[in-house]
C-alpha cells in the first residue's frame, strides 16, 4: 500500500509518500480502507506521533488521526462492525495513523459515517467535534438552559461548539 511516513522529526519536510506494509487486523482490531484523512496542524510536533504508548520510538510512523473510510476486514472478536460499513474515526495518537491506504482502528474509535456527509467532510469532524464536546459537557458541565460564550466560534473547534 502507499502511505505518508515520517523519516525524522521536525516538520513536513520529513514526510515521504512511499510503499509501506499493509496492516492486518489482530484480535479486536478493524482494518479500515481510508477514503479521506484530516490534517491536524501541529501533529508533527507531538511526542506521541513518534512514540509507542510505552514511550519507545516508532520507526517510520504514519501520521493522521482523523479519517473517513470503509471497514475492509474485522479481526477475531469484533462483533459490532462488518465489512463495507462506512465509518469515521479519531485514532489513538501512539499508533500508526490514517495517511495511508489502510489503517488499523479499534471498534471504540469508529463510528458510523453520517449519510449526510461525504468522506472528505466526515474526515474533518472527529478531533474538532470531540474537543468541543469535551470542553462544553465533560469539563464545563454545561446543561440545557445555560448560556455560554463561544470565543473563536469561527475556528475548527468553535464551529462545533456553536
Amino acid at each position: 500500500m502507499k502511505a505518508v511516513r515520517l523519516h525524522g522529526r521536525g516538520g513536513p519536510d520529513h514526510l515521504v509518500y512511499e510503499d509501506a506494509p499493509q496492516p492486518h487486523p489482530g484480535l479486536g482490531e478493524v482494518l479500515v480502507r481510508v477514503y479521506a484523512t484530516g490534517v491536524i496542524a501541529n501533529e508533527l510536533k507531538w511526542d506521541a506521533t513518534y512514540q509507542t504508548k510505552a514511550g519507545n520510538p516508532r520507526a517510520l510512523p504514519i501520521p493522521g488521526r482523523d479519517l473517513s473510510g470503509v471497514v475492509e476486514e474485522v479481526g477475531h472478536g469484533v462483533t459490532t462492525l462488518v465489512p463495507d460499513s462506512e465509518v469515521y474515526a479519531m485514532l489513538d495518537y501512539c499508533c500508526d495513523g490514517a495517511e495511508a491506504e489502510y489503517t488499523i482502528a479499534l471498534p471504540s474509535e469508529l463510528a458510523p459515517k453520517p449519510g449526510t456527509l461525504d468522506h472528505v467532510q466526515a474526515a474533518a469532524v472527529p478531533l474538532s467535534a470531540l474537543t468541543a464536546w469535551q470542553g462544553l459537557f465533560e469539563y464545563a458541565k454545561l446543561v440545557a438552559g445555560q448560556t455560554v460564550l463561544i470565543h473563536g466560534a469561527a475556528g475548527g473547534v468553535g464551529v462545533f461548539a456553536v
